[in-house]
This record gives structure tokens, C-alpha cells and sequence, in this order.
């Protein structure tokens, strides 16, 4: 087990969110500071990664302007991908050392926390797919992951859609893939709230992970 910070953004702007990250890896790097796992949501914004195609954006960029939706780019891995409100976003800045250096280990747990959440808590038959990076409920792709590292500390992380507007996906190939987007809220007639599903979230990361929360602070 080791220490964790629990810190969460509120809703708050990618870029702000981004800037959060790099200090708090900055901080984790030189020991000033302990792992720690962000929480927010994020005003709708597109992100482009280091591998991204334009050709997976599907509409002009006057066009996400009249939607009021930002686009950035962002050093990680993995493909276009779409955030904004009703969608948990983690990113969980750790020392990849206490996973013996294995980034293929650490994107499994990242799934493994939200195939259980989903199955634990909501009954919904959560999978990976092989050779792909995210969760699956029947043909739905409802989390994605994109992460980057830097001295084996990690950065940027993962999107569960919990109640997310399914028309901004519309405007992206998400993660480069032919796939359709779902929300957890799309397989029930009773809504479940943002704060309760991450909440969850947050505790089964704990139970992967095998971290205890040192704080829990909200900016």
C-alpha cells in the first residue's frame, strides 16, 4: 500500500487541469509531494494527442466554435477524444515504480477499476476489448484512456461517461476507432449522479491500486 491524494478540480477549464498536472508531477518527481489522483469534470473540449490524425476530427473548427467547444493538444497517448460535462474524468499522477515499471500493467488496472465499478455497483457487463485501450458495455465504448509519463510518473488518464451529451462525440472519430459512444445513464431509467459514480470510481482505483487516501482536497 502506499499514500495517495485525493484532490479534485471541481469543473474546471483542460488547460487549467493540465497546468494542476504538471505541477503536481513536478512536485511527485522531486519528492515534494505524495501520488496524488485529480478529479473533474471539463467544459466541452476536444484533444488531440501526439498520434492524432486530423482526419478522425469530423467538423470544422468554425463548426466546434458555434458548439462552444474548445479543442487542444495534448502530449499523451491513444487518439482524439472528446470531454465535457456529465463525464468523470481521473487523472491519476503516480509513481509508476510501485507497479515495477509496467505501462501496459498500469493501463489494464486503469481499465480493471472501471470494469468493477460498472459490474460492482450497476450490474452492467463492463469489458475490454483485446488489443484496445478502454471499456466496453455491449457495443458501447463508455471510458476511454490516454496517458503519458514522464521519470516513470504518470500523467493525463482516463474519461468515464456517465451522463455525457452523445452529441458532441459526433464531431470525432473517438480514440481513432469506429465505434459508438455510450453514457452509464443510457442503460437505466434512473439517472445516477456525476459525485456517485466517482465517488465509486475513486474507490475502486484505492482497491486496484492498493492506496490508502492521505487527503482528500478540493481546489
Amino acid at each position: 500500500m502506499f499514500e495517495c491524494r485525493l484532490l479534485d478540480l471541481g469543473t474546471i477549464d483542460y488547460l487549467k487541469a493540465f497546468l494542476v498536472q504538471k505541477d503536481v508531477v513536478a512536485k511527485v518527481i522531486a519528492g515534494q509531494a505524495p501520488d496524488t489522483l485529480i478529479t473533474c469534470e471539463h467544459p466541452h473540449v476536444i484533444t488531440l494527442s501526439r498520434r492524432s490524425k486530423i482526419e478522425n476530427l469530423l467538423v470544422s473548427q468554425g463548426e466546434l466554435k458555434k458548439w462552444g467547444v474548445g479543442i487542444f493538444c495534448a502530449n499523451r497517448g491513444g487518439d482524439v477524444t472528446y470531454h465535457g460535462p456529465g463525464q468523470i474524468v481521473l487523472y491519476p499522477i503516480f509513481d509508476l515504480k510501485h507497479d515495477k515499471k509496467d505501462l501496459h500493467l498500469y493501463l489494464r488496472k486503469l481499465e480493471q477499476a472501471v470494469i468493477d465499478t460498472l459490474r460492482e455497483n450497476f450490474g452492467l457487463n463492463a469489458y475490454r476489448k483485446n488489443g484496445l485501450t478502454g471499456v466496453w458495455v455491449g457495443p458501447y465504448k463508455v471510458a476511454s484512456i490516454g496517458i503519458g509519463v514522464k521519470n516513470w510518473v504518470s500523467y493525463h488518464g482516463l474519461s468515464l461517461n456517465v451522463c455525457a451529451d452523445k452529441r458532441y462525440f459526433s464531431f470525432i472519430k473517438s480514440c481513432g476507432l469506429d465505434v459508438k459512444m455510450a453514457s452509464i445513464n443510457d442503460f437505466f431509467d434512473d439517472n445516477v449522479s456525476v459525485k456517485t459514480v466517482r465517488d465509486l470510481l475513486v474507490e475502486s482505483m484505492g482497491k486496484i491500486f492498493s492506496f490508502t487516501s492521505l487527503e482528500n482536497r478540493v481546489l
